[in-house]
């Protein structure tokens, strides 16, 4: 009963076409709790993201999605327009002015 549970939650998780990918994008510009709720909300957004991950301990995300929907530049691409550096992808710099003190870095507060 348990294995099939486990098989239902990852066909939830993941869908059942096979295609779907995973990746980890560094986000080293996240200071708080409140920038992994950002990042997370901005990339559920992308049609083909099936499941987005914060760690800040690690600042990374990672995220599982359906390669023939979408890709590793357009999730760069929304961290960025959310205020947040995303690999080599530098954070969109009118939107990082407007985030509150507490997510940005120490030295721009």
């Amino acid at each position: 009963m348990r294995k099939l549970l486990l098989i239902i939650n990852l066909l939830l998780i993941f869908g059942c076409n096979g295609n779907i990918e995973k990746t980890k994008i560094e986000i080293p510009s996240a200071q708080c709790g409140m920038c992994a709720i950002t990042i997370e909300g901005a990339l559920n957004k992308i049609d083909g993201v099936k499941k987005v991950l914060v760690d800040m301990d690690a600042l990374k995300v990672t995220v599982a999605y359906d390669g023939e929907k979408t890709d590793v530049k357009s999730f760069e691409l929304a961290i960025s327009n959310a205020g947040y550096q995303a690999n080599e992808t530098l954070s969109n710099a009118e939107v990082y002015k407007t985030l509150p003190g507490c997510c940005k870095l120490p030295e721009d507060r």
